[in-house]
């Protein structure tokens, strides 16, 4: 076994910190209209199944979790099943065209749901915000023009906006969004960047017993995020608090190719997910965060707070482990998985949200890591900045009242009393 990087002895060294470069100043997030407990999916999946052999193991499976609550673009997984519902049991089996028609239908306003839920914490508007480059991230749908376009159109965004998608990369995809968000603003400091990421996994449903739809039917729901990204120079003028983007390390684990992937066909997207991926990025984790921090100049022992993507129980369970982090360390990443299951890309930045949402000290890190097919790792080095303002001299303001700001058109600071 290895030790664990977090009490070994060559990080010692005192927590240097590498310029940022961009920040994040809002996360918003946003699910399905239809939810189910656990349990109720359960019944839904046997009945689905309808196999003894098939049954128990989804019993197992389901008790062994951490997941209370998932949420779905389609209602089949509740109580209340429609006689027309989408993956109707009696019925034939949709295909993966009428699939991804259902995607298109539902991907771009669960997405609209999310960004207005980031503008909203940042008391503006997206017209009024007026964001400069639009990036689209998932892998659960395909269609061109794509969810970028249709969100250009029907929030009435400009014309001549930058956009870009980052498609089918997986559960680690909100990572080379952050990244490309932060070298846009490295270029231009008055860029706004928006990035949502937006999976339907739910959509994808297969009643076949193998380990790999067995264990993506245990875990996988829908749902959405949004991020609004500043340069830190922004962000300091405008006295806006986030999460200073200190780097980024990318790792491919080419012996774990075959343990996840994900597969179109003629039904649907279907995944590959090995058993064995829990054991894997355990036996990896501990190296991966040594070179990680190596590269982000940061000893792990100077982490003070860990967003780990909350791919499944195992797998949370065995980084615990290997990395000797506390109940406190993963509390994030467990909530997460409990209340949402695994919903691919979004779901790391619903952990980052609840660390937004939390308590803060300034200056205090945050260490994020998520997997996907290659098996690729992503991590990011972040660090909690509030960019406090000043009180205003009562003589200026003819009371204590302190200023709120935020971005205006022009990049300069606005006052709202």
């Amino acid at each position: 076994m290895h030790e664990s990087v977090l009490s070994g002895t060559d990080f010692k060294q005192s927590f240097h910190l590498v310029l940022a470069m961009s920040t994040i100043i809002s996360i918003g997030t946003a699910v399905p209209q239809y939810s189910a407990k656990q349990s109720t999916i359960l019944e839904f999946m046997k009945s689905a199944y309808n196999d003894e052999t098939a049954s128990r193991k989804l019993n197992i499976l389901f008790h062994n979790s951490g997941i209370n609550t998932r949420y779905s673009v389609v209602p089949d997984f509740g109580n209340n099943q429609p006689e027309n519902s989408f993956l109707n049991v009696n019925q034939q089996v949709p295909d993966v065209t009428q699939r991804l028609n259902v995607f298109k239908e539902n991907a771009a306003p669960l997405a609209i749901s999310a960004l207005q839920n980031a503008f909203q914490k940042l008391d503006t508007s997206i017209s009024d915000f007026k964001i400069t480059h639009l990036i689209t991230v998932t892998c659960t749908g395909i269609y061109a023009p794509g969810i970028g376009a249709a969100l250009i159109e029907q929030l009435h965004l400009p014309e001549d906006i930058f956009h870009t998608a980052i498609n089918f990369m997986g559960c680690n995809a909100a990572f080379p969004a952050l990244n490309l968000a932060d070298m846009i603003t490295k270029t231009d400091e008055n860029a706004k960047v928006l990035i949502v990421c937006v999976e339907l996994c739910t959509l994808h449903f297969q009643a076949v017993d193998n380990n790999d739809n067995l264990l993506a039917n245990t875990i996988f729901g829908d749902g959405a995020a949004a991020v609004v990204v500043v340069s830190d120079t922004a962000a300091k003028n405008n006295h806006m608090a986030g999460l200073s983007v200190n780097g980024f390390y990318s790792l491919l684990l080419y012996k774990g190719k075959n343990l996840m992937g994900w597969n179109i066909t003629p039904i649907n997207f279907e995944m590959v997910l090995d058993t064995g991926i829990p054991e894997f990025i355990g036996n990896e984790v501990n190296e991966i965060v040594l070179k990680a921090s190596e590269k982000l100049k940061i000893t792990p022992s100077a982490i003070d707070k860990w967003a780990i993507h909350p791919g499944g129980k195992k797998i949370l369970d065995s980084i615990k482990k290997q990395t000797q982090l506390s109940d406190s360390d993963m509390q994030y990443s467990y909530k997460v998985l409990s209340d949402y299951g695994n919903m691919s890309s979004p779901t790391i930045l619903f952990v980052l949200n609840e660390i937004m949402q939390a308590e803060h000290t300034e200056g205090e890190t945050i260490f994020s890591i998520g997997f996907g097919p290659g098996l690729s790792i992503e991590t990011a080095l972040l660090t909690y900045v509030s960019n406090r303002y000043e009180e205003l001299n009562a003589n200026e303001s003819g009371d204590s009242t302190k200023l709120i700001t935020r971005l205006s058109k022009n990049h300069e600071v606005v006052s709202i009393l």
